[in-house]
């Protein structure tokens, strides 16, 4: 949690887009479950409960976390950064899914939506932080330097 809202006090302090990141990251336990989210689970517009990023986009996310023995582990998590109306596709997730899929090859654990509901690209296991990574130092400059 630490670790998430740190990085995104960083990034809010350097766009200046009035995200309000002590109140829209929000933590739930449940017995040896942790749930971190940010923003609506399904995104069906823009709210201010979202992170809104320089480019116009907006992110949402859940991660989801067991706790056992006074170590923590990573078991899901889906980010999902919706683009600016302008962009022709219209969104990218990043989905690591709670178990293996029966037919791993249409929807591997974890995997990437680039823009399309139906097609999962295979996409390494990363830690939250680094998928925040992906999305703020390559997907949003391009977004901002691709804007007319």
């Amino acid at each position: 949690m630490a670790q998430l809202r740190t990085y995104l006090s960083r990034q809010e302090a350097e766009i200046h887009k009035g995200n309000n990141v002590h109140s829209i990251l929000r933590k739930a336990e449940s017995r040896a479950r942790v749930t971190i989210t940010l923003g609506p689970t399904f995104d069906e517009g823009p709210t201010d409960q979202h992170f809104h990023l320089e480019s116009g986009a907006r992110l949402s996310f859940g991660v989801n976390l067991r706790e056992a023995n006074g170590r923590c582990a990573l078991v899901a998590y889906r980010f999902q950064l919706n683009l600016p109306e302008s962009r022709t596709s219209s969104f990218y997730r990043f989905d690591l899914n709670r178990e293996g899929h029966p037919t791993p090859l249409y929807e591997p654990r974890c995997h990437i939506h680039p823009g399309l509901e139906e097609v999962r690209l295979p996409f390494p296991a990363l830690t939250p932080v680094e998928v925040l990574d992906r999305i703020f130092l390559v997907i949003e400059p391009e977004l901002i330097t691709a804007q007319p």
